[in-house]
């Protein structure tokens, strides 16, 4: 499908338009518009386009993703199945990408959009995650592989957060421009998820240098891309044994090996190497011993929202790929997209897909709202620990840590069905090379797995819906504000009834043995998520009537419409499962 990926999706439209709270995230994220001032007073060429107000800072966003969604919808989706087709080369430890991919990158590149997430300062953007999500959602609807290729450039994003002067200075014009990437190093062939016990060993010289020696697995982009080398952002140990030594490293990949690179079932243009680190040069990221538990943990949470968004764009792809066919395809005399099972599926994919962009964008503006009102906090002067007790600021740290790891399990799981529903539309031409959408199932099947796998991801949500969903609690009370948003009182009754039911399933699920808990707490999650979800898209309904869309109004009526049969078939399963499982 050619065209552009942000003029044609008019949901994504709506999102940006009239559901991300801008008005809170754009002062918090310019710190009340400092870099105006700045270039009102200094003239620094580095600011001229810096915003004076919400108003502009929203019309810039829109102007980006105007620019992306050409470039997404006519250059990369164009070119997507002839990249894939030629592939990845590996030889001698060098990787060969597409032309196209290159050609790509330099037109991103020189359009200013390559670097989203850092300051003006360093020549980015500084697009709040919820602008960022939408850049990702288009790059990944017209090509997945590329979507990540465009992302390890904004790992520059944790350079500027936690490197130092030096290595800021030294490290990010060169991403701004092209002429470096990035790749973070945690995987290790024995330890995925177990990353407290990696054997990957950093040495503190008598120089003051580090050097490291190991092997990392399943690094992206871990050989940069092209003759462009990539700064990797490596974790290793450097004290004793379990998280506390481990420390954050930034090593350039022309001081490592990479050994191969994998043959996977989809993202084909998208390298995974096997990396070895032989007495490798490495710069000292923030503090020793904070490696995992601080500058790891915040860089896997920024991938985990990147794959969730990932994940709606692949969704997405594949749901406008089955209507698409649908709508072309005549049998028994007439558009299969006729038929009443088909028009079911249609509209319960295009529902799900919906669902999808609305956790993406919400998740993303608490996100924003955390990170905005720490820093702003801090930049007051306020001491870290009192940061961390302000109420507001709490708040959407726990409503963070929940919705992060809840967004990627949801999205994940969620797009590997849209695809492969999707594909069912086909028959047996979708198991062909012949439409798209085989490429769209294959590169659907990692987003589960990658930064984590779902069961992760459920273990990292249950304990604050425990906690949360109780009366009074984080979870309950903000699901309870939502509710009020909503003007049709049936609904709204109906969601306040399934608030308490889920406080009820906690109960359930807390008075469970161990083993039964461990069992179950999938389905606790589940039932948090399809509720709350629901509940956001009456509220965009709800947006879109007060605001007077029409047209956007009716298509949302529907949509939840559709949704509600898919959130009671899921809260039924769900709590059948919870009352009844006992191993």
């Amino acid at each position: 499908i050619i065209s552009n990926y942000y003029e044609d999706n008019q949901d994504l439209q709506f999102i940006l338009k009239h559901y991300v709270n801008w008005d809170k995230i754009v002062p918090l994220k310019e710190h009340n518009f400092q870099d105006a001032r700045r270039y009102k007073e200094t003239g620094d060429s580095r600011f001229e386009f810096a915003p004076a107000n919400v108003a502009e800072a929203v019309e810039a966003y829109e102007a980006a993703h105007h620019q992306v969604g050409e470039i997404a919808g006519k250059e990369l989706a164009a070119s997507a199945r002839a990249m894939e087709k030629h592939g990845l080369k590996f030889s001698k430890g060098k990787v060969t990408f597409p032309p196209d991919t290159l050609r790509i990158v330099d037109l991103i590149t020189q359009s200013g959009l390559l670097l989203y997430s850092t300051h003006r300062e360093w020549g980015g953007l500084h697009m709040p995650y919820a602008a960022q999500m939408a850049v990702l959602e288009m790059l990944s609807r017209a090509d997945a592989a590329f979507g990540i290729t465009v992302g390890c450039f904004n790992l520059a994003d944790v350079i500027e957060r936690f490197g130092n002067e030096e290595m800021k200075k030294k490290y990010l014009p060169k991403m701004h421009s092209g002429e470096m990437t990035g790749a973070m190093a945690l995987t290790e062939p024995n330890y995925g998820s177990d990353l407290s016990n990696i054997l990957t060993r950093a040495v503190k010289q008598e120089d003051g240098t580090w050097r490291i020696n190991g092997t990392k697995r399943f690094i992206t982009h871990g050989c940069g891309i092209g003759d462009r080398p990539a700064a990797i952002l490596t974790l290793a140990r450097s004290g004793g044994d379990g998280a506390r030594g481990l420390s954050f490293f930034l090593v350039e990949s022309t001081d490592i090996q990479v050994a191969r690179i994998e043959e996977k079932l989809g993202l084909h243009t998208s390298p995974t190497c096997e990396i070895i680190y032989e007495n490798s040069k490495a710069l000292l990221i923030g503090e020793e011993g904070r490696g995992l538990v601080k500058y790891a943990m915040e860089m896997m949470n920024g991938a985990r929202l990147g794959i969730a968004v990932q994940a709606l764009g692949i969704a997405y792809a594949a749901y406008c790929e089955g209507k698409k066919y649908a709508e072309e395809r005549v049998q028994f005399g007439g558009p299969i997209a006729n038929l009443p099972p088909v028009a079911r599926s249609l509209r319960e994919m295009n529902a799900i897909v919906q669902a999808m962009r609305a956790l993406v964008y919400r998740t993303a503006e608490i996100v924003d709202l955390y990170d905005g009102l720490t820093t702003k906090h801090l930049a007051e002067g306020v001491d870290e620990k009192a940061v961390r007790k302000i109420e507001e600021v709490q708040r959407y740290d726990k409503l963070a840590k929940l919705l992060t790891p809840a967004a990627k399990y949801y999205c994940s799981e969620l797009c590997n069905k849209v695809a492969y529903d999707a594909l069912q539309l086909f028959g047996g031409s979708g198991y062909t090379e012949e439409y798209d959408i085989a490429k769209i199932y294959r590169d659907a099947r990692i987003t589960t797995i990658y930064e984590g796998t779902s069961n992760m991801q459920v273990l990292a949500a249950i304990g604050p819906i425990v906690e949360g969903a109780r009366d009074g609690g984080t979870v309950n009370t903000y699901l309870l504000q939502l509710c009020d948003r909503i003007g049709n009182a049936q609904v709204a009754e109906e969601f306040r009834r399934e608030v308490k039911n889920l406080t009820e399933m906690v109960t359930i699920y807390k008075d469970k043995v161990k083993e039964v808990k461990e069992a179950i707490s999938m389905e606790v999650v589940n039932y948090f998520i399809y509720l709350f979800t629901a509940i956001l898209l009456a509220e965009q309904l709800q947006i879109a009537i007060d605001k007077k869309i029409a047209d956007v109004a009716a298509e949302k009526q529907t949509t939840l419409n559709s949704y509600l049969y898919v959130m009671r078939r899921q809260l039924a399963a769900s709590g059948t499962m919870i009352r009844n499982y006992h191993g």
